[in-house]
């Protein structure tokens, strides 16, 4: 797929992608170099920026972020479908950061679905005195409403109900595409020696349906290497050129698999 995003009219602007229109079915989006996380005062009074999968706003651009997060979507969108996750994902031009995607419907104002396999992050502040830095934690999930000004709040189960956002087995549909989801990239990372320690995915609902949308890239995962611990968590733009070599590995392993078979490569 080859497109020119100049030809394509935009219809949303975000932090990290823009949306532009392609057909009454599809949409076209455009990832940015721009990394999110939270903005910080030192004592000089000098800001610095902090990159943060769980931060809301914005920091400077990293040349070639965009195409690298892309790289990473393209691998791990394509991973889930062959294990029969739904997803929104069509096809990619990776020269040009674009890839085409099932047009949806948002789930409120966007609902993210975190999974987290040790305590880290926002879990953390959120409770001081129940976790360690590092903790395991078994099972957890929780989701949040996207919702800068305030701070992107959790929502349970019964609020979203409530809210009419889902209904309960559409909650439960959520919840298990999401653990799904995680078990596959957390797998896919300790092949490589990597621990993944949280990560969150957005859902959406197309023709009816729950699929995991938006982006599966650095941006939206804290991954560790070696033991879970702050000094041990990759930076984003670590992450991000760890999962392109990943991806391209991945990609060569396939064709020769397929060319042994006798089978096209994609």
């Amino acid at each position: 797929m080859i497109l020119a995003k100049e030809q394509l009219k935009k219809i949303y602007v975000g932090k990290t992608k823009d949306v532009y229109e392609y057909d009454d079915a599809q949409v076209v989006l455009y990832t940015k170099d721009e990394t999110t996380g939270w903005w910080k005062e030192a004592e000089d009074g000098k800001k610095y920026f902090v990159e943060d999968p769980g931060g809301n706003e914005v920091g400077p651009a990293v040349e070639g972020m965009g195409a690298k997060n892309l790289n990473a979507s393209d691998y791990y969108f394509k991973l889930f479908a062959s294990q029969g996750l739904a997803n929104h994902y069509v096809q990619g031009d990776l020269d040009n950061n674009l890839m085409l995607v099932k047009k949806g419907e948002v789930i409120g104002k966007g609902l993210e679905c975190i999974v987290r396999f040790f305590a880290f992050g926002s879990l953390l502040r959120r409770f001081p005195d129940a976790y360690l830095e590092g903790q395991a934690v078994c099972n957890f999930f929780e989701t949040t409403l996207k919702d800068d000004e305030a701070n992107d709040p959790v929502v349970s189960k019964e609020e979203l109900v409530a809210l009419g956002a889902l209904t309960a087995e559409q909650y439960d549909e959520v919840q298990k595409l999401s653990f799904q989801a995680a078990d596959v990239i957390r797998e896919d990372l300790a092949e490589i020696g990597l621990t993944l320690v949280d990560i969150k995915f957005e859902m959406g609902i197309v023709d009816g349906e729950i699929m995991l949308i938006d982006e599966v890239s650095a941006g939206v995962m804290r991954v560790a290497r070696g033991n879970v611990a702050s000094e041990n968590i990759l930076n984003e733009e670590e992450l991000a050129d760890i999962l392109v070599d990943r991806a391209t590995q991945q990609r060569v392993l396939q064709a020769m698999l397929n060319f042994n078979t006798g089978e096209c490569c994609f």
